[in-house]
């Protein structure tokens, strides 16, 4: 039997074997090939597949027989110390390579290592490899499926077994842990890191992760890439990055009609070609967000490949770099010891001290703890001060220069916090509007004042806003913002400064490159509400997936999480108007809930429903025009009722706003506005001469 696989694949050669698509090749000692069996025994048949006219040998899973169990020759490697496994197959389709093998006692298990086991539709073949960790004396049997997919089928063209570690660069990194000693790779001459003063600094998220990255945890911070959703508000340019480093973001389309791909930090060269970048604009470093409390190697045995790659990164290319710690989400009552585990970690294994790209300041090394003073982390001021003492004077872990970051109206905080700052060496107002005020205030108190600009916000995609609207956005205004920002800060006298973010494409902050050809934002029928477990829409939200505006207040859970009284919702998404002329909305509920409506630029603030006065809102409508549309409401009490959006026109009985009418489109993407894609990061690197 002959397979025709009919898409745009790279041509199959015998000879290309084990480095398709331009991957190494295995090296080391000689691998043994492995042939396929059913999982009663018998020997399977390889399938012919022929690619762009060149045809070559599979073995192939199907509905019938979906598991492919291989077994080495006789002469196959056997240990019980580690063996190593690669299984070269076409990435056709979704899903995931299930690979067991059976250890000394019988049992199936997995490998402990594995590397591009996600199918992501590439067209492409691909090469996983595995480490198997506990291989039995006796001949090894390793079964192979494909899995998270409604289709089992599965061409596999090579599976190879040897005793040491396969040359291909990126497996070779996945077995390495070079977080666990002081770095001692190369490095290039740096800038000086002996003091802050006259450095441009960026905030480094380092977030991003792909499906086949050494973290294997699929679309982190991107979106839901598979479902065609995002949380970035800038696509990226990708251009630079080494292929083997990228993944193709699952069936996305840019508007070029091209597929798109996505990075992950994850690798090593991902972050050497974003600390490139900051030498060839001057940025002179980064600091590296460490969030609490998501954990660390120190805490919980997490990977720390980002932390590796920045410290590398850095190194060779000579620039300097920190730990910033973010305490968001860290409960107060464990924040400092979190922080003290981590930081003597940092110290004793990671070699912190032994870095030579580490920033300091005066002799003392530098680290940024964000957070303390903003009122909604709620760490409080005796914490706060507690966290500062340990990095400052703990006998041995101590010695450190300590910045904090607080918010830029931190002059309304509790007066106890600014104890705690005057306690620092160094503070951080996130967003100040008064880059004047802190530097004499901060003057004053001999506490270095690190100023914050930002090049403009956007998390459309990421907090679910409709298309269209201006809420929660910073326009960059083709650069003006920004630069407005840096001349204010050196205008108020400031001698260093900070960028936030150098990466962060998920609020729209990056000043990385970004790519003009973007993916079309998503839309789809109906909307979205968001629940809040209190009256007042705060924190993370439950959301909901519904065709129109009708919730039944009747004391019961509306969604996961979310009380059946006192609680918030807010709906929004786009209204089709079916014809031009003025429309009356009118807001229904329980008796004393509280309501807010917005229709495009027209707002109503409804605070007692029930009491009488109209809950309505009239504004014009255009057909062809969809309105954007926002209503908040709030319910507490026992009063049932039930929430909907009625509207009324000319031509229009009142009655709810039908299904068909109602569009959940969201999110948008920024671009260069006809500059060029390093321009933001030309400007941060410019500082010095403005």
């Amino acid at each position: 039997m002959t397979l025709r696989i009919p898409y745009s694949l790279l041509s199959l050669g015998l000879a290309l074997a084990l480095s398709l698509a331009g991957r190494p090749a295995l090296a080391a000692d000689t691998p043994s090939k492995l042939t396929a069996f059913t999982p009663k025994g018998t020997a399977i048949d390889t399938t012919t597949i022929t690619v762009n006219g060149k045809s070559g040998p599979v073995w192939v899973a199907s509905k019938e027989n979906p598991n492919l169990v291989f077994k080495p020759s006789a002469t196959a490697p056997t240990a019980t110390t580690p063996l190593y496994l690669a299984i070269t197959y076409l990435d056709h389709g979704y899903g995931k390579l299930a690979v067991t093998y059976k250890d000394p006692a019988g049992k199936w298990i997995k490998p402990d290592k594995s590397l591009t086991t996600t199918l992501l539709d590439s067209g492409r073949w691909a090469i996983a490899y595995f480490r198997l960790s506990d291989a039995p004396a006796k001949p090894l049997e390793v079964q192979v499926r494909r899995e998270r997919s409604d289709d089992p089928s599965l061409a596999i063209y090579n599976v190879a077994l040897q005793k040491t570690p396969f040359a291909n660069a990126n497996f070779q990194y996945l077995l390495d842990e070079p977080w666990m000693r002081p770095y001692t790779g190369p490095s290039a001459p740096k800038i000086d890191n002996q003091t802050l003063k006259g450095k441009v600094m960026v905030g480094y998220q380092g977030w991003f992760r792909t499906p086949n990255d050494p973290y294997n945890e699929g679309w982190i911070h991107w979106g839901g890439i598979d479902r065609g959703q995002f949380s970035v508000d800038i696509w990226p340019d990708v251009s630079q990055y080494p292929a083997d480093t990228l993944d193709k973001a699952a069936d996305v389309k840019l508007q070029s009609g091209k597929p798109g791909y996505l990075f992950s930090s994850g690798w090593p060269a991902v972050v050497q070609t974003h600390f490139r970048w900051m030498r060839e604009n001057n940025i002179d470093g980064a600091f590296l967000q460490r969030f609490v409390p998501s954990g660390s190697y120190a805490t919980n045995g997490k990977p720390e490949w980002v932390l590796g790659n920045v410290r590398a990164a850095a190194n060779r290319e000579g620039r300097i770099w920190a730990i910033e710690y973010d305490v968001s989400g860290a409960a107060d009552d464990k924040l400092l010891d979190w922080i003290k585990t981590d930081w003597k970690w940092l110290i004793d294994k990671f070699g912190l001290r032994q870095d030579r790209s580490y920033a300091r300041e005066n002799g003392k090394l530098v680290v940024f703890v964000w957070g303390m003073g903003v009122p909604d982390r709620n760490i409080s001021p005796a914490t706060a001060t507690a966290v500062v003492d340990f990095l400052k004077n703990d006998p041995t872990y101590g010695g450190n220069y300590v910045i904090s970051g607080v918010a830029g109206n931190w002059r309304k905080n509790d007066p106890a916090y600014a104890e705690h700052m005057k306690k620092s060496d160094g503070v951080l107002a996130w967003m100040s509007k008064s880059y004047a005020e802190d530097v004499t205030e901060f003057k004053s108190w001999g506490v270095d004042y690190y100023p914050h600009v930002w090049p403009g916000f956007s998390w459309a995609n990421l907090k679910h806003i409709p298309t269209g609207s201006t809420d929660q956005f910073t326009p960059r205004e083709k650069g003006k913002y920004f630069n407005d920002l840096i001349s204010q800060a050196k205008a108020a006298g400031v001698d260093r400064l900070f960028v936030g973010m150098f990466d962060e494409y998920d609020e729209g902050t990056a000043i990385m490159p970004m790519s003009n050809d973007v993916p079309t934002t998503p839309s789809r029928p109906g909307l979205v509400a968001k629940f809040f477990p209190n009256p007042n829409w705060k924190g993370q939200s439950t959301d909901v997936n519904l065709p129109q505006i009708d919730l039944a207040l009747d004391g019961q859970p509306p969604a996961k999480k979310v009380p059946g009284t006192d609680f918030s919702v807010r709906f929004e998404g786009q209204i089709i108007p079916p014809t031009s002329g003025k429309y009356t909305f009118t807001v229904e509920g329980a008796t004393g809930d509280t309501a807010n409506l917005m229709i495009g630029k027209d707002r109503v603030r409804i605070p007692n429903l029930g009491d009488g006065k109209p809950a309505t809102l009239t504004t014009t409508l255009t057909k062809g025009e969809n309105a954007i549309y926002r209503l908040d409401y709030a319910h507490g009490g026992t009063a049932t009722g039930n929430v909907r959006l009625l509207w009324e026109a000319p031509t229009i009985p009142k009655a709810p706003i039908p299904a068909t009418n109602l569009v959940d489109a969201w999110g948008r993407f920024l671009t260069t506005d006809g500059l060029p894609a390093t321009y933001w990061m030309k400007q941060a690197g410019a500082w010095n001469s403005k």
